[in-house]
This record gives structure tokens, sequence and C-alpha cells, in this order.
């Protein structure tokens, strides 16, 4: 059987996109096996009209969200890395299902991914500044100008999921 490597980065905020990217590779006759450092790896299958459902794992966790409660609802479990991957055949997603893939629930796992985000960069960027208190070096603007990159990127992907889930 032949199988396939692609490197795409994803953050925790792209699991929607990794949905899409995963759904795509599947209609091209690509099954989605492991994901690892960016890396994905695909076996060769039948084209075929697939759903994916990529979680955050330490939400699940956290909300105790029993896999084995999912997985009776005949959903595939994939992976599990950094994000806990399912998926089922579109024609076999019924009224069930809805609650698993709610937008509503959805957001919540964003909103506890932004919550430890904002900590961690938070975090990240005093220490950098009370590191650089005294000098204003060349790298301490490269540093702040990283920073700056992932606040903002932390923000747009704020809103960007906030109207794909809750205006929807």
């Amino acid at each position: 059987m032949n199988s396939k490597v692609q490197f795409r980065m994803f953050t925790i905020f792209d699991l929607d996109k990794v949905e899409d990217y995963l759904h795509e590779m599947y209609l091209k006759g690509w099954k989605f096996k492991s994901n690892r450092f960016g890396f994905f790896y695909f076996e060769q299958c039948q084209p075929d009209d697939v759903v994916y459902c990529v979680w955050n794992t330490s939400y699940l966790r956290k909300n105790e969200v029993d896999l084995q409660s999912i997985k009776d609802r005949r959903w595939e479990f994939v992976e599990n890395c950094s994000y806990t991957v399912f998926r089922k055949a579109t024609c076999d997603v019924d009224l069930n299902d809805q609650s698993f893939m709610d937008n509503r629930l959805r957001w919540a796992g964003v909103k506890s991914g932004f919550r430890t985000a904002t900590v961690s960069i938070s975090g990240g960027l005093v220490v950098c500044m009370s590191l650089f208190r005294e000098s204003l070096s060349r790298s301490f603007f490269i540093i702040f100008a990283l920073y700056a990159l992932m606040i903002t990127y932390l923000i747009y992907s704020f809103y960007r999921l906030r109207r794909k889930y809750l205006l929807d």
C-alpha cells in the first residue's frame, strides 16, 4: 500500500483547518494515519467523503469527555497526540453526532486553549522584560517582535474562531 508524508504546521487555534485539510486529503484518496512534529502520514485509500473531528486533547481530558462514548457512536479513533482525531463517513453522521460536533462545545474548547496560551505568552513576556530590564539590545527587540507576532496571531485567531463558532 502506498504511503505519503506531508509537512504542515498548525497551531492549537487551527484545529478547524486541520479538519479541512484531512477531509481534503481523504477526498484525494489519502487516509490520515498519524502526525508527528508537523509531518502528516497518510495511506492511500479509496476517495470518500469523510468527516474529521479534531479536539484539543487537554480539553477532552479536563472535561472528562469519555472516549468510549465517542467510539460507541461509531466514530473511528485515529490518533491521540497534542490533539485527538476522530473520523466518520459523512453518510453515517446522524443527530446524535451533532452534540459531539456542536459549535458551542467547540467554542468552549477554544476558550480553554486561549486561556492557556494567554497565560503562557504573558509569562514569557514578563520573563523577557525582566531579563532585558537593564539593556535594550538587538536580541531584546527581536524577542519582543516575536512576542508581538504571537499576541497578534492570538487576537486574530480569537476573533476568527468566535465568528466561526458563535455566529454560525
